[in-house]
């Protein structure tokens, strides 16, 4: 007996799931393309160590296998350290920045806490690899902002931090609490916070962290009247004038600052960010200047920054804007009688190649009133009624 179920955290895309898949990577790569950004394509399998270098990406978040030999292989769990690992010995011998984007699919292994998901998610995304400074930061947000703007998504909020902002507040805290408190501000756990053994001076900056998001200007007044950050004014401006930036050239009042949105890995080394709307994160990336050295052979870091769309998570919000049908054929072309097979063959071939539309052949000898009934029922538009000699043509009338 064959079982019809499919693994846990596996679902089929039908028809219509993949026509509105479609539409939404038809659009975004339109946006790519037209700022420059060129596609690759890696594997879907890599090493292990290549997924889980720097600490990115943990083991057991991905899903493994035993390759020959000694290898052991992951499906990948996200596409920026495959990029990575295949651009980093090549950068030497091209022009930089490189713009790539991705479609693809990335795997995760179920979590073990009972709790339901997906293993399998769709993305696409871009990388803009040896891009620094302030120009590489703002076409990035900005690139995401006309891809947003393009898929006509309403009511979303781009929650901007800095890593080496937030990492430079947090070396202020001694050495052995600089992990827990990382820890509890990236999980707001602000009890946690309130209850850890360090004084009552740290305990207040480690809260004042953490309180640190809301209207970006209200954020950096804030912390420009903080005693212990007068040591990062540069840092403080150098997101001062992104911001502007952003607000000068995308959408105002659509940004929040958030200096606590940090991971809990040190991946990122400069502003990271995420896209939220109808409380899906749609979106997010950040700026990764280390993560190239640990495949490069001599170590060469590049400076390098991206994002991903989270296909799942945009179809769901996009719902009510995308494709209710698959794309309609224009035509069916419909043999009357077993002689006029071949005939209807050409005929069909003759409008697929002339006109370049969608063109369905009939396969039974069914009467006319079902034939009319199934083409109202598909949308379709014109009926090819093609005897051994003739062919009569109809509009399909709706009802």
């Amino acid at each position: 007996m064959v079982h019809s179920t499919l693994p846990a955290g596996s679902k089929d895309l039908l028809p219509l799931d993949v026509a509105q898949k479609r539409w939404i990577e038809n659009c975004v790569q339109h946006v790519f393309q037209a700022w420059g950004y060129q596609r690759i394509i890696t594997p879907t399998l890599e090493r292990l160590e290549t997924l889980t270098a720097g600490g990115a990406v943990q083991p057991e978040t991905v899903i493994q296998m035993r390759g020959s030999g000694a290898d052991v292989l992951g499906l990948r769990p996200e596409l920026t350290a495959s990029i990575a690992r295949a651009y980093a010995p090549r950068l030497e011998a091209v022009n930089c920045p490189q713009r790539l984007y991705y479609n693809a699919n990335v795997f995760r292994a179920l979590p073990t806490n009972g709790y339901p998901a997906q293993q399998e998610y769709y993305q696409s995304g871009v990388e803009l690899l040896g891009g620094s400074g302030s120009i590489a930061d703002g076409e990035i947000l900005l690139l995401l902002a006309d891809c947003l703007q393009q898929l006509k998504l309403n009511n979303w909020q781009m929650i901007l931090g800095d890593a080496r902002l937030t990492g430079a507040l947090l070396n202020t805290f001694p050495s052995q609490y600089r992990e827990i408190i990382r820890r509890c501000i990236a999980h707001l756990d602000r009890i946690q916070l309130e209850n850890l053994p360090i004084s009552a001076e740290m305990r207040s900056r480690a809260i004042q962290l953490l309180e640190l998001r809301g209207k970006p200007l209200d954020v950096l007044a804030k912390m420009r009247s903080l005693d212990w950050t007068a040591e990062l004014v540069g840092e403080i401006d150098y997101l001062k004038s992104l911001i502007e930036l952003w607000e000068s050239l995308a959408l105002p009042d659509t940004i929040v600052l958030d200096l606590s949105l940090i991971q809990t890995f040190d991946y990122y080394t400069g502003i990271v960010f995420e896209v939220v709307s109808d409380s899906r994160v749609v979106a997010q990336g950040g700026r990764y200047d280390k993560l190239l050295g640990l495949y490069h052979p001599q170590g060469v870091n590049y400076p390098s920054i991206g994002f991903c769309l989270n296909l799942d998570d945009l179809q769901r919000v996009l719902l009510p804007t995308l494709p209710q049908r698959t794309q309609i054929s224009h035509w069916l072309v419909v043999p009357t009688s077993p002689p006029a097979t071949k005939p209807a063959f050409a005929y069909a071939a003759k409008l697929r190649l002339d006109h370049e539309v969608q063109v369905e052949l009939e396969l039974e000898f069914r009467s006319k009133a079902t034939v009319l009934a199934h083409a109202r029922s598909r949308g379709i538009e014109q009926i090819a009624w093609v005897s051994d000699r003739d062919v009569e043509i109809n509009q399909v009338e709706s009802e």
